[in-house]
């Protein structure tokens, strides 16, 4: 299942802090863990701090989150990430949450606008980025089928 998800983020040990008074991690660590413990994803498409000096960036325009598992104090998780759909203006993206034991805890899937910071509006990604997205998809999709049901989409 991994290797549908072929970009590997830092782990994170569930800490008690993150624990909320049923004895699991709190849903608001779920939304985190993609944006905090990424390594490098949102880089990897060239979003990175020398794009937001240009003056660009990228909004989450929608946000579906799907629990599997629950998550325990002193497990250890894994981010991995996968390309979904790419245009212009917008990208759709999945985050996976691992367990140790291989199993999804939890599905994340994003669509993200692409944002001219001079006027805060959208914007089309320049062309260098969106070959870059583009090409991820294509090389994501030779892993395998995506085989959760999507639910949210880009055209």
């Amino acid at each position: 299942m991994k290797e549908l998800f072929p970009i590997e983020g830092a782990s994170v040990v569930v800490s008690d802090d993150m624990c909320d008074m049923n004895g699991h991690m709190n849903v608001r660590h779920y939304q985190t863990i993609p944006m905090d413990y990424d390594n490098n994803f949102y880089h990897r498409l060239g979003f990175g701090e020398d794009y937001i000096a240009k003056g660009f960036s990228s909004f989450t325009a929608e946000q579906n989150i799907r629990y599997l598992k629950e998550c325990f104090k002193g497990e250890k998780l894994t981010p991995r990430f996968r390309m979904l759909n790419v245009n212009k203006k917008l990208y759709h993206s999945v985050c996976a949450i691992f367990k140790e034991s291989n199993e999804v805890a939890a599905l994340i899937e994003t669509v993200e606008i692409h944002i001219d910071m001079s006027v805060r509006k959208s914007a089309e990604i320049s062309d260098e980025i969106f070959e870059t997205m583009v090409k991820m998809r294509s090389e994501h999709k030779s892993h395998g089928a995506y085989p959760f049901e999507q639910k949210l989409r880009i055209k």
